[in-house]
């Protein structure tokens, strides 16, 4: 299957923008060693002959498309600010690893539509206190797998979770008096790995956050990001609210919100 052109020079802008992501980290005082993960990313959307599987109209399996895209990037670490840890106060040092892989289908009729057929977002933070006792919290943001079996609870299609799987593979999983359920799930936005970037940084680590806001490159790259993959999820809630003109096709707002009235 050839790769359509197109899809091909979209993919191509991607890869230099995570190509200046690096260069914007490394810049910052990540270690090389973890920021060189991204690269597999780039080869991805390099390579005309990686079309990943994405939804296609009218048929219930995903398959491969000349429009598909996507990446997976694994193993990126931040060091955690700990001044905001709340518990247990022992906690003096943490890291956060950042996973994610998506996908998607190159479209450029105009319309709103959900930039991703698929999404896995999963941040794990890890700390070691005093006594040498290891400590582990994990989030992940995913896009709802449709057609499966719902549950009765609120499920927007992007969604971030507190736990996960990551949890019960720990050793001696002793969370103390500590609860996990799987509501509620947030809406969120969907993040692409530069969106996350800045969600880590801003959240886990702003003195690195600072350093990347005061870099030019970064900023340009991260705006180009929230374009791609903010504006139609802001654009489908104002549709929604009759605050910008109604398209034939567009992202439905019920899917993203759905305690939308």
């Amino acid at each position: 299957m050839k790769i359509n052109p197109d899809n091909q020079k979209f993919r191509s802008e991607l890869a230099r923008d995570l190509t200046l992501l690096k260069a914007s980290l490394l810049k910052a005082n990540i270690e090389k060693r973890t920021i060189d993960t991204i690269d597999t990313a780039i080869k991805e959307l390099n390579n005309p002959q990686y079309l990943p599987p994405v939804n296609v109209t009218g048929k219930k399996e995903k398959e491969s498309t000349p429009m598909s895209w996507g990446y997976t990037v694994k193993n990126l670490i931040f060091q955690v600010e700990t001044t905001g840890i709340q518990y247990p106060l022992s906690v003096k040092t943490g890291k956060l690893t950042f996973d994610i892989s998506l996908s998607g289908a190159f479209d450029n009729s105009g319309d709103i539509l959900d930039p991703f057929h698929h999404l896995e977002f999963n941040l794990v933070l890890e700390g070691m206190s005093r006594k040498g006792n290891y400590h582990i919290l994990s989030y992940h943001l995913d896009r709802h797998i449709t057609g499966g079996n719902d549950p009765d609870e609120a499920h927007p299609i992007y969604h971030f979770q507190l736990g996960g799987h990551r949890l019960k593979k720990v050793n001696n999983n002793n969370f103390g008096h500590s609860l996990f359920i799987d509501s509620p799930r947030f809406m969120h936005y969907p993040m692409d790995i530069i969106l996350g970037v800045d969600f880590i940084t801003s959240n886990f680590s702003p003195k690195i956050w600072k350093k990347l806001r005061a870099d030019q490159s970064y900023v340009t790259v991260l705006k180009r990001a929230q374009m791609r993959t903010i504006v139609p999820f802001i654009n489908s809630l104002s549709q929604h609210f009759g605050l910008i003109t109604k398209t034939a096709n567009c992202w439905k707002a019920k899917d993203i919100w759905p305690q939308l009235l």
